[in-house]
């Protein structure tokens, strides 16, 4: 539970479009020009979340779904050694707050503590990302890289 407003619950089949559709608003807030959703494979690639990895929503009082966070068991391409990645985090701009992501992340990291599996956070690409670099070092995080893009 994150508080009186919100509450925080494991997706199932049911939620897919509904977190195709909150997804999408992250793809709008994006500085980088990726186009428009394929509806098809973001919702595919949910429903395959859903079934086959870790995928939480944030609901309110109405039972609609207002944030959500993906997460993967993967290994490199380097190795074998699995750990969580986490796939995607995203909360509609008029419920974001730090309270809501770090409840999220929380319950991400009790996740990876149970199935005993490194967390690794790849934040991409969007914007304020200095503002979610210091959110996870807030958040107790080691700092590993970084990932750079050439627009052209």
């Amino acid at each position: 539970m994150v508080d009186d407003k919100y509450t925080i619950r494991r997706a199932t089949l049911k939620d897919a479009v509904d977190i195709r559709e909150v997804l999408k608003t992250w793809l709008i807030e994006s500085p980088h020009n990726f186009g428009t959703a394929n509806n098809k494979k973001l919702l595919d690639n949910i429903i395959f979340y859903i079934r086959d990895s870790f995928v939480i929503v944030v609901v309110n009082k109405k039972n609609v779904i207002v944030g959500t966070l993906g997460a993967s068991l993967d290994d490199t391409w380097y190795t074998d050694q699995k750990f969580l990645r986490m796939l995607w985090i995203h909360v509609l701009p008029k419920c974001r707050n730090f309270k809501v992501v770090r409840s999220m992340m929380v319950v991400l990291t009790e996740y990876a503590k149970s199935i005993k599996k490194p967390l690794i956070i790849e934040t991409i690409q969007g914007k304020d990302m200095d503002r979610k670099h210091k959110l996870f070092m807030k958040l107790g995080s080691s700092f590993l890289g970084g990932t750079y893009g050439f627009f052209i």
